[in-house]
């Protein structure tokens, strides 16, 4: 049913992130089998797996991956987040039950969520990350009915680049709107459908802003080549998203890789 990616080797991920070589807490272990439990229904992955993927972008972009959305409760404060209150909530209880660092568990728990679904590539995760109760800065998050042109613009003030957007924006392949239709007709696929349906106008349902991404002067030519090319937009997302991972956090010296307990449990 998965499609894994060889996981990096732990001496590459070290040299790339500067990582220790320490071995996985054993924690992580007991938080992949209970995410393999909450996460995946009848062999697929589930509608708490979809919104773990998404709150990751929501903790990260604002500023910084540290936890924040649960420990400040950025989820019942902001708009942005009102999909996301469930599984703030229950994340927050999983991070305390296992006593491992909320901004850690968010990440860890994405990363799951992909790997989970069909065809669902593996992104490395490490963690070490610090945990904060001071909310990140409002009004960061693209909204649904944004332009390209200012999506573009408000992830370049993050780092990157017009194809790492494009790439990153793939993940509502397993995405629902508010009224619970798919953004595309395989949501439990990872699969480049949401970019053709979106572009075409087959999708269930579609955000405006995804549309404007799909015809965008400087989208729409990444948009096509993904929709197109399946390896092309995996050897895009995945990168994307370990960068994603890390937003806001300039030294990973003491960070830890935990990739092998997330295959090893969906093994």
């Amino acid at each position: 049913m998965h499609s894994f990616r060889p996981t990096i080797l732990l001496a590459a991920l070290a040299t790339h992130y500067g990582l220790t070589t320490a071995q996985c807490p054993s924690a992580w272990t007991d938080v992949a089998a209970d995410l393999k439990t909450s996460f995946i229904t009848n062999g697929d992955c589930n509608d708490d797996a979809r919104a773990a993927i998404r709150l990751a972008f929501h903790d990260c972009f604002p500023g910084s991956c540290d936890g924040s959305i649960i420990l400040s409760d950025e989820c019942t404060a902001r708009g942005e987040n009102t999909q996301l209150v469930d599984i703030c909530s229950t994340l927050g209880d999983k991070a305390t039950q296992y006593s491992v660092g909320t901004a850690d568990l968010i990440q860890f728990a994405a990363a799951f969520g992909i790997a989970a679904c069909t065809n669902g590539p593996v992104v490395s995760i490490v963690v070490g990350r610090t945990d904060s109760s001071d909310a990140n800065a409002e009004d960061q998050m693209p909204g649904p009915t944004d332009d390209a042109a200012s999506i573009v613009s408000a992830f370049a003030a993050k780092g990157f680049s017009v194809t790492e957007l494009v790439a990153l924006v793939g993940a509502h392949t397993t995405a629902k709107d508010l009224a619970g239709d798919g953004l595309d007709d395989s949501t439990s696929e990872w699969d480049t459908d949401f970019y053709t349906e979106t572009a075409d106008g087959t999708a269930p349902s579609s955000l405006t802003s995804d549309k404007n991404l799909s015809n965008g002067t400087d989208t729409s030519s990444d948009w096509n080549t993904f929709g197109s090319d399946s390896s092309a937009w995996a050897a895009a997302f995945v990168p994307a998203m370990e960068k994603m991972s890390l937003l806001g956090i300039s030294d990973t010296s003491s960070f830890t890789d935990c990739s092998s307990v997330l295959t090893d449990a969906l093994a």
